[in-house]
């Protein structure tokens, strides 16, 4: 009994938080997501710390030289492409309504009868119409589903009053764990039991490594389809002369989706097909172009699964392909986008652990 109260008295200073959390979960879930980008961003600039205090010596100084660099290049963006990308943003969205899936399966059905024999046209547009109701349905909670994710996102950014506020703690939040990241893992150690230090310690080690190796992957992957795809069709769009409105948003899309694994320039080709088939063209509208986007986006997934994934991403989790396909699955039908991000991080997490009590036993 005394030892299960030492024990409870140790660790209130993590139990008592996150049952808060729990309790108040509604008002804390923005802070929490705060957090995440804030470690995000810790594990994307300590190797860059890292190798500034190597040349000056000092961890505190490369920390504040770091982020007030940081601080210029986000104040900087915030006077243009923030800007651009809210205005696209914004627009993006109003333009998908319900007209648009008309608009989309018309321009559709013109392609089609262009290039289909004329009894396999009459089968394709009976199936159109013999489904069109299940289209109308898809669409509609695609539409719903967007408008609450950049809702959420919105939140996000004012969750403090202000995106620039949040900002601001995003940073500070950052700083802290740059500076006192070791301190908390020891702080945590130091409430585990001592036979048990050097296995917990050896995980959190393990965990440490191969979650931020598989983060910085991930994001310089996503970074790379999101400039390859908004590159590839700009200049796809100089050679032919066609138009496709919202092609920055269409890359940062790719790329945001490329953090699930599989799925990233096939969700970007999507809207930038419904967006050239919707649009009013120039040069009428051929099954040509429609290739030639979906060709882009072929390379893009070439670029990345052949290029960028094996020498960046490497085995950082070591999970087969299809374990990985299948856990996304799960990770989307329990939570989502979220669930879809956040599923292969925490299956290695459990990897680890599994691997560490069996190593142990």
């Amino acid at each position: 009994m005394k030892n299960t109260y030492s024990f409870i008295i140790k660790n209130l200073w993590w139990m008592i938080p996150l049952i808060s959390v729990l309790i108040f979960w509604d008002h804390s879930y923005p802070i929490l997501l705060m957090l995440i980008i804030a470690y995000l961003g810790q594990v994307i600039l300590k190797p860059v710390i890292v190798n500034i205090e190597g040349w000056i010596g000092n961890r505190r100084l490369s920390v504040i030289i770091t982020m007030i660099l940081l601080l210029i290049f986000f104040l900087l963006l915030s006077n243009s492409l923030f800007p651009f990308i809210g205005k696209q943003i914004i627009a993006f969205q109003s333009i998908l309504t319900m007209q648009t899936l008309t608009k989309f399966v018309d321009k559709l059905l013109l392609i089609m009868e262009n290039i289909l024999p004329n009894f396999i046209f009459v089968l394709f547009n009976d199936f159109i119409n013999q489904f069109n109701s299940t289209l109308s349905e898809i669409w509609s909670s695609g539409l719903i589903y967007i408008r609450s994710f950049i809702g959420g996102a919105s939140t996000l950014a004012f969750a403090l009053g202000s995106a620039f506020l949040s900002l601001l703690i995003i940073f500070v939040f950052m700083v802290i764990f740059l500076l006192e990241g070791d301190y908390f893992i020891n702080t945590f150690l130091n409430a585990v039991p001592k036979k048990n230090y050097e296995t917990i310690k050896r995980v959190i080690e393990k965990i440490t490594k191969q979650i931020n190796a598989y983060i910085r992957g991930q994001l310089i992957a996503a970074s790379s389809v999101a400039i390859t795809s908004i590159v590839g069709l700009y200049v796809l769009q100089w050679i032919t002369g066609i138009q496709i409105p919202y092609t920055f948003i269409i890359g940062v899309i790719a790329g945001l989706f490329n953090l699930i694994p599989f799925v990233g320039p096939i969700v970007g080709m999507i809207p930038a097909l419904i967006m050239y088939l919707i649009t009013d063209q120039v040069i009428p509208i051929h099954i040509i172009y429609v290739l030639l986007i979906i060709g882009v986006f072929m390379i893009v997934q070439l670029i990345d699964n052949l290029i960028m994934s094996p020498y960046i991403m490497g085995d950082s989790i070591g999970l087969h392909p299809i374990l990985i396909i299948i856990f996304v699955l799960f990770g989307a039908s329990v939570g989502g986008i979220l669930g879809m991000l956040f599923i292969i991080p925490i299956v290695a997490i459990i990897k680890v652990i599994v691997n560490e009590l069996v190593d142990s036993l």
